[in-house]
C-alpha cells in the first residue's frame, strides 16, 4: 500500500494539553489520524455593580477603571479527554474557537470602555517513544506487504521517499505494474525496483485538482493546471481542449464510464463528455461526480437531478484544401435519427475577422440541408432541439471553387 499523508504522527503516546484561560485539551492518541471539528470555549464575566437611580451628574474624578482578569483561574473550568487506542492515526486538529462576552446591566452613567487581553499558553508532554513529524508535502510513503503499518521495521520493506517536484500529492493510482502519482507540481510514475520504488516524471505541470483524475489500470485521464485533457498509458498524451476546459472551476471532477468509453468532465457548472472511442468532446451534465458497472446495471452519481443538453455540434475550421473563394450549396448529414435536425455554416473571407452564420435550416428526411453560404473558411453546425441518442455517420460537403486552376492540383512546397 502507498500513501501520501499531510502529516504523520506515530509512536506510543502522546498527551497534548491545550492551555487558555478557562480551558484544557488533553489527548491521549497512540498512532492515531482524526480531523477535529473546532473546539469552542466561551467565557462569560458575570458582575454585580450597586448604585442607584435616577443616576448622579458624572464626576469624571470618581470614574473608575476595572480590570478584568483570568490570571488566577484554574485550567480545571473545562477538560475536554480523548480516550482510546487508534492505530496508524495522525491528528488534524481544526482551530481552536474562544468567544468572549459581558453579562450584566450597567447603571446608567457608567462608561464601558472594554479591552480584553487574552493569553493561551500551548504544552505538548511527549512521551519517549513519541516523535512528531512537519507535513513533508512531495513524499510518499509504503508499508509492509498486507500491512497497514507504515512504520520502516529493520527488514526495510516500508519506505518512503520524496518525489522531484514540489507540492502536494493528490491521488496515487495503479496504472498496469505502475504506481501514477498525480500532484499540485507534476506527474510521475513509480515503478517496484525489489523493496524500492523508482521515479519517472513524465510531466511538470500539476494536475487541476485533487478530483481531476480518473482511469483504470489500463489507461488514466487528467485535466493539467493550463486546462490540458490529457491521457496516460504507456506515456502521456496530451489531448488538449485547453479552449473549452481552461475555464472551468478548479473544483473539476473527471469520472470514467468503462461501460460507454467516456470520460465525464464536470464542475457543477459545466460540463463535457470525451468519447475515448472517437475521441471527439462535447457538451454534457455539469454535475456528475461518478459513473460506473455493477452487476450488470450501469450507475450515475450527482449532486443533484442531472440534466443533459441537446446534441450541439461545431466542426473544426476547413478550407477545403485551397485559400480560394468557394461557394457551399448543400451538406449530406448521414445519420439513424427518428427526430428533427438543423443545420448551419460558419464562413469568412478573411482570417483575421470573426466567422458569419447562416439561418438555421432543417434537414430534410433524406439527409440534405440546402445552406448556399460563400467563403474562403467555413465550420459545419448541426443541433437538435429534443434528446435522442445517436451518431452523425458523414457530413458531406457540396459546392465549387472559384478560378480553378489546373496548378491546384499540385502540391506546394
Amino acid at each position: 500500500m502507498l500513501i501520501s499523508p499531510s502529516s504523520i504522527y506515530y509512536g506510543e503516546a502522546v498527551v497534548g494539553v491545550v492551555r487558555t484561560p478557562s480551558s484544557k485539551l488533553i489527548g491521549i492518541p497512540v498512532n492515531v489520524w482524526i480531523t477535529a471539528d473546532p473546539i469552542e470555549v466561551t467565557f462569560q464575566q458575570r458582575m454585580a455593580i450597586l448604585s442607584h437611580t435616577p443616576a448622579a451628574a458624572r464626576n469624571p474624578e470618581l470614574d473608575q477603571t476595572l480590570y478584568l482578569s483570568y490570571a488566577s483561574v484554574t485550567d480545571s473550568l473545562l477538560t475536554v479527554t480523548i480516550l482510546g487506542t487508534w492505530l496508524n492515526v495522525g491528528i488534524a486538529a481544526a482551530p481552536i474557537v474562544v468567544t468572549l462576552s459581558q453579562l450584566g446591566s450597567f447603571p446608567a452613567g457608567l462608561v464601558w470602555k472594554g479591552e480584553v487581553t487574552l493569553g493561551v499558553d500551548l504544552e505538548f508532554m511527549i512521551g519517549t517513544l513519541m516523535t512528531t513529524e512537519m507535513p513533508r508535502k512531495s513524499w510518499v510513503k509504503w508499508s509492509n506487504i498486507g500491512s497497514l503499518d507504515f512504520t520502516i521495521w529493520k527488514d526495510n520493506v516500508a519506505g518512503e521517499r520524496p518525489l522531484d517536484w514540489k507540492g502536494w500529492v493528490y491521488q496515487l493510482k495503479k496504472l498496469g505494474k505502475k504506481v501514477v502519482a498525480y500532484g499540485e507540481n507534476g506527474v510521475s510514475f513509480l515503478t517496484p525496483v525489489e523493496t524500492a520504488w523508482g521515479l519517472q516524471t513524465i510531466s511538470r505541470v500539476g494536475v487541476r485538482s485533487k478530483q481531476a483524475v480518473c482511469g483504470n489500470e489500463f489507461v488514466h485521464f487528467y485535466v493539467d493546471k493550463e486546462g490540458r485533457l490529457c491521457r496516460i498509458g504507456d506515456d502521456i498524451e496530451i489531448l488538449d481542449y485547453s479552449e473549452y476546459l481552461g475555464a472551468m472551476l478548479d473544483s473539476v471532477v473527471l469520472s470514467y464510464d468503462e461501460l460507454n468509453q467516456l470520460i465525464y468532465i464536470c464542475d457543477g457548472l459545466e460540463g463535457y463528455v470525451y468519447s475515448v472511442r472517437d475521441k471527439s468532446m462535447g457538451t454534457g451534465p455539469a454535475n456528475v461526480t461518478g459513473a460506473g458497472v455493477q452487476s450488470g446495471t450501469f450507475y450515475v452519481t450527482a449532486a443533484g437531478t442531472i440534466s443533459i443538453p441537446v446534441f450541439n455540434l461545431c466542426t473544426d475550421i476547413y478550407d477545403l484544401g485551397n485559400r480560394r473563394n468557394k461557394t457551399i450549396h448543400s451538406m449530406d448529414i448521414g445519420t439513424d435519427l427518428t427526430t428533427g435536425l438543423y443545420a448551419a455554416i460558419d464562413y469568412r473571407l478573411d482570417k483575421k475577422v470573426a466567422f458569419a452564420t447562416t439561418p438555421w435550416t432543417t434537414v430534410n428526411p433524406n439527409g440534405v440541408a440546402n445552406l448556399p453560404c460563400f467563403g474562403v473558411e467555413f465550420r459545419f453546425r448541426l443541433k437538435l432541439l429534443t434528446y435522442e441518442q445517436f451518431e452523425p455517420d458523414y457530413i458531406r460537403v457540396n459546392g465549387v471553387q472559384h478560378n480553378y486552376s489546373w496548378l491546384d492540383s499540385f502540391s506546394k512546397g
